[in-house]
């Protein structure tokens, strides 16, 4: 594989493309027509194989998601959590799934798989049709329930994801559904504001909260969360201290990561980054499971760079910058970051990294900062 760093820690992602049906918000490739499920199996196990040979150690980390991998069924996915651990267990490994297709028999992934990321959403089922969503709150119960029990007993670590600012539901929804969440002792919850992308069903059926509305819902989610101990290390992510997730670090920190399966993204090397880009429908990848490479330039590097960092709480390290980048932090951003609230960020001679009030902003900011690349 071109520009494959064989020194540096890989990561390995896998796209399940299959669901039951369409998440009204949802943007990403995904399809309900089951009838290549098992070409895409094969395909899939195959060319885990081969990267196997050339990779020839564990991955540092293992993400299975989609899509629904839940579709598939346990013992197909436990074929390829054994697989793709050939080489060694991973560090972490992670399988996503919906909560309407939690069963006991979940418990047979747990010889390899260490955490579980449940699509709870929000336990209000007026919020949960608004969104598209399959499954109603008994479904989730009965998902942590399970989980939770195979939580003790295993040890797992389990990530709980919520979705706030549906139109519809206020910032009590949002309060109670963390409250929820958090009695099953999960780990961790990905907190999400709704978006609204273009082309999804859920843009033509309603209009999302205003912009005030929606910062004010997020600083109390934020501060609910904080005071559960929660702690928010990445702009939607939060963790019990210890439990953070080491693949999404993988992503913001601009690791080694390769993906597998339709639309899969990989990025490779580090001073040269090559991003790949699997084919876009089950089809074409069955046809042809081969990646669409390209280059980033440096200053797509440095963009991306900045993307990244500036999601996580501890920001760029400025060390980190030189090193990868053979320039000083300070130099190339010093007169852009005056142009900037003072309570937006934290620069110091270390690092440079976003407030809460600077995280509301987010994009303001990187496009500031991006006018000095």
């Amino acid at each position: 594989m071109e520009g494959l760093d064989l020194n540096r820690d890989i990561s390995l992602y896998i796209h399940i493309p299959f669901c039951k049906s369409k998440c009204s918000y949802c943007a990403f490739y995904s399809t309900v027509d089951y009838s290549l499920k098992d070409e895409f199996l094969d395909t899939l196990l195959k060319q885990i194989t081969q990267l196997n040979k050339v990779v020839k150690k564990p991955y540092k980390t293992i993400f299975i998601g989609g899509g629904n991998p839940g579709v598939l069924g346990f013992d197909n996915l436990l074929k390829i959590a054994e697989l793709a651990s050939s080489n060694g267990k991973s560090e972490e490994f992670t399988i996503e799934i919906n909560p309407e297709y939690v069963t006991e028999e979940i418990e047979k992934l747990f010889k390899f798989v260490n955490r579980i990321s449940v699509g709870i959403q929000s336990f209000s089922n007026r919020a949960l049709k608004t969104i598209g969503r399959n499954a109603c709150f008994e479904d989730n119960i009965n998902a942590l329930t399970i989980l939770s029990a195979f939580k003790k007993k295993y040890n797992i670590h389990l990530n709980g994801d919520l979705i706030t600012c549906i139109p519809g539901e206020g910032v009590d929804n949002t309060i109670n559904d963390i409250n929820t969440l958090s009695s099953f002792d999960v780990d961790h919850i990905s907190l999400y504001s709704l978006t609204f992308e273009e082309g999804t069903k859920l843009t033509q059926n309603c209009k999302p909260i205003d912009e005030e509305e929606e910062r004010q819902m997020l600083i109390s989610a934020w501060q609910c969360l904080e005071n559960l101990g929660y702690k928010q290390y990445e702009v939607s992510n939060f963790a019990k201290k210890g439990y953070e997730s080491i693949h999404n670090q993988v992503y913001w920190n601009l690791g080694q990561y390769i993906g597998l399966g339709p639309t899969a993204e990989s990025s490779v090397g580090y001073e040269k980054v090559i991003s790949l880009r699997e084919k876009d429908s089950v089809e074409d990848y069955i046809k042809d499971p081969s990646f669409d490479a390209y280059r980033l330039s440096t200053e797509e590097l440095e963009e991306e760079y900045l993307l990244t960092h500036l999601r996580v709480k501890e920001g760029i390290s400025k060390k980190d910058y030189q090193k990868r980048f053979s320039k000083n932090f300070d130099s190339v951003y010093k007169n852009f970051i005056k142009n900037l609230d003072k309570e937006l960020y934290i620069d110091n001679c270390d690092s440079f990294s976003l407030t809460k009030e600077g995280i509301l902003v987010e994009n303001q900011v990187i496009l500031t900062l991006a006018m000095a690349i």
